[in-house]
C-alpha cells in the first residue's frame, strides 16, 4: 500500500531542505508526499474587532500559497505524488493530528522554520513534533 510522508513547509530554507530530502526518500520507497502548511488561528474576538473572518482566511491562504510556491521548483522536478493541505491552529498539534488521521509513513521536517522563537538546538515546532508524533520523525538540518 502506497503511503505518504508528511512534510510541513513554511517557505524557510530548512523546510525546503526537508522537502528535497523527502522527495528523494519518497522516490526510493515509491511513496507520496503530503505537503502541509499550518497557519495560527487568528479568529479571536479582539482580532475580529478590526479584521473580518474573510480577511483572516484570505491572509492564511496567501501565506500558504507563498509557502507552497516556494516548494514548487523542487516539486516540479520530481514525479512524486503530492497533496497540499492548509491547516489552522497550533502547528505541532495540527501536524501530529494530520499524521495520525492520514496514517502517514513518517514526518520529514526542517529543524527550524520562519518563526520568531528559536530553540538552542531545534526549533520549537520540530522539538514538539518529535515528542508528540506517533510515527517516525526525521528532522533535516
Amino acid at each position: 500500500m502506497k503511503q505518504n510522508y508528511l512534510v510541513p513547509v513554511d517557505g524557510s530554507d530548512h523546510s525546503l531542505r526537508a522537502l528535497a530530502y523527502a522527495i528523494e526518500h519518497a522516490k526510493e520507497t515509491d511513496n507520496g508526499i503530503l505537503l502541509v502548511h499550518v497557519q495560527p488561528e487568528y479568529d479571536t474576538h479582539n482580532i475580529r474587532r478590526f479584521i473580518t473572518k474573510e480577511q483572516i482566511k484570505e491572509y492564511q491562504q496567501e501565506m500558504a500559497d507563498e509557502a507552497f510556491l516556494a516548494a514548487e521548483p523542487l516539486l516540479s522536478q520530481s514525479d512524486v505524488t503530492v497533496e497540499k493541505v492548509l491547516l489552522t491552529g497550533v502547528a505541532s498539534d495540527e501536524i501530529c493530528r494530520l499524521a495520525r488521521k492520514e496514517k502517514v509513513k513518517g514526518i520529514i521536517m526542517g529543524s527550524r522554520g520562519l518563526g520568531r522563537v528559536k530553540g538552542s538546538v531545534l526549533g520549537s515546532i520540530s522539538y514538539s513534533v518529535l515528542h508528540t508524533a506517533d510515527v517516525p520523525v526525521t528532522v533535516v538540518p
